[in-house]
C-alpha cells in the first residue's frame, strides 16, 4: 500500500468514526403519564417521525414518568430535558396570553383554535416559548374536547350552583364561580379519589384523559357545554439544545413537528369521538347542551368579569387584551 491510498483509507475510517458518533445523538423528551390520550399520541408519533426524517441518526426518547403536568415547561425552560409536550392551561395563570383558549364562548371548536393559530396566535406563542420559557416551539396541538364530567346531571344553568368543580385553569375557575359554582384545585393524581370522598362533584378534563384514566366511572354524566373545550399542548425543544443542533437535524425536527400537527389535528374529532363512545358504551350518559342554555351561561354578566380579570392581567404582562381578542374574532369569523 503506498502513502496516498494509506492515506486515504485513514480518512476514510475518520469519517465511518464520525458518522457513527454523529448517530448516538439522542433527545430526551418528557411528558405527562397519560397512556391512550392524544398528548400520548402525539409524544410517540414525533418520535416515530423524527426517526424516519433522520433514520439512525437522531432518536427522540419518551419518558412519560420523568415529570409532572406542571413540571414540563419549567423543565425544559431549565435543561432538565431537551424537550417536552407542554401544556398550555396549566400557564395560564402566569401567562394570560395562554388564557386566550380559556375565556368563555371565545373558541369553542377545534377548527376555530386551528384558524385562530393561522391568523395571529401561533407567533404570539411562539416568541412566548422562546422569551419566556428559553425554547423554541416545533408543534402546536390541543387535547381531545374537554367535556364537564360530574356524579350528577348538570343540564340547565342552575344545575352548575353549588357544584364542587376542579378547574386546571384561572379563566375557567373565574367563570364557574359566576355560575354560582365553586372551583376547586386538586392535584391530578387526587382527582378519581376526590370523586368517589365527594372532595369535588366534577371536573373539566379532556374526553380521552376521562376514559382511559376510567373517571367517568365516577363522574358519569358528560356535559358538553362547550367552557373551555380546546385546549393546548406544544412540542417545545430547549433553546440551547436547540442551537447545539445541525441545520440538517432542525430540519428534521421541524418537518416532524409539522407532521404530528396535521396529523393530530386530521384525527382530532374521531380520537374525541372514540372516547366519548367508549364512555357510554360502559353507561356512561352523554349530554350536549342546547343554544339557549349556552346562551345563558354565556350572558355578559357571567362573562364579562372573566374579560377584565384576563384584560387586567394582560396588561400586566405588556399585552392589549383588546387587540388581541379583536385578532381572534376576525380569525374565527373568516373576515
Amino acid at each position: 500500500m503506498n502513502f496516498r491510498t494509506a492515506l486515504t483509507a485513514i480518512s476514510l475510517i475518520g469519517a465511518v468514526a464520525t458518522a457513527a458518533t454523529a448517530e448516538a445523538k439522542e433527545l430526551l423528551l418528557g411528558t405527562m403519564a397519560v397512556p391512550g390520550t392524544t398528548v400520548e399520541k402525539a409524544s410517540h408519533l414525533f418520535a416515530a417521525k423524527v426517526a424516519a426524517e433522520m433514520p439512525g441518526q437522531l432518536t427522540v426518547i419518551v419518558n412519560d414518568s420523568l415529570l409532572k403536568g406542571a413540571q414540563l415547561a419549567p423543565s425544559v425552560r431549565d435543561g432538565v430535558v431537551d424537550a417536552v409536550v407542554a401544556v398550555h392551561p396549566y400557564l395560564s395563570g402566569s401567562e394570560p396570553v395562554m388564557g386566550l383558549q380559556n375565556l368563555p364562548g371565545v373558541i369553542r371548536t377545534a377548527e376555530d383554535y386551528q384558524d385562530v393559530l393561522a391568523g395571529f396566535w401561533r407567533e404570539d406563542l411562539r416568541t412566548l416559548w422562546n422569551d419566556n420559557w428559553h425554547s423554541h416551539v416545533v408543534a402546536e396541538g390541543a387535547w381531545a374536547t374537554h367535556n364537564l364530567f360530574t356524579t350528577k346531571p348538570v343540564e340547565r344553568p342552575e344545575d352548575f350552583k353549588g357544584l364542587k368543580i376542579r378547574v386546571h385553569n384561572a379563566e375557567t375557575a373565574r367563570f364557574i364561580s359566576q355560575l354560582g359554582a365553586l372551583p376547586t384545585p386538586l392535584d391530578a393524581s387526587e382527582m378519581a379519589a376526590g370523586l368517589e370522598r365527594g372532595v369535588i362533584d366534577g371536573l373539566f378534563t379532556p374526553s380521552c384523559y376521562a376514559f382511559k384514566q376510567e373517571l367517568f366511572r365516577s363522574a358519569s354524566h358528560i356535559g358538553n357545554w362547550q367552557i373551555g373545550p380546546i385546549q393546548g399542548w406544544a412540542i417545545l425543544i430547549n433553546i440551547d439544545t436547540w442551537n447545539a443542533l445541525s441545520a440538517d437535524e432542525q430540519a428534521a425536527l421541524t418537518a416532524a413537528g409539522a407532521a404530528v400537527e396535521a396529523e393530530m389535528w386530521a384525527n382530532f374529532a374521531a380520537n374525541t369521538a372514540e372516547c366519548v363512545d367508549g364512555m357510554t358504551a360502559e353507561g356512561a350518559t352523554y349530554f350536549e347542551a342546547s343554544k339557549d342554555a349556552m346562551s345563558a351561561i354565556f350572558a355578559d354578566v357571567n362573562t364579562q368579569p372573566v374579560f377584565d380579570d384576563w384584560k387586567s392581567r394582560m396588561t400586566d404582562k405588556g399585552f392589549d387584551g383588546d387587540k388581541t381578542l379583536h385578532q381572534t374574532m376576525t380569525a374565527t369569523s373568516g373576515q
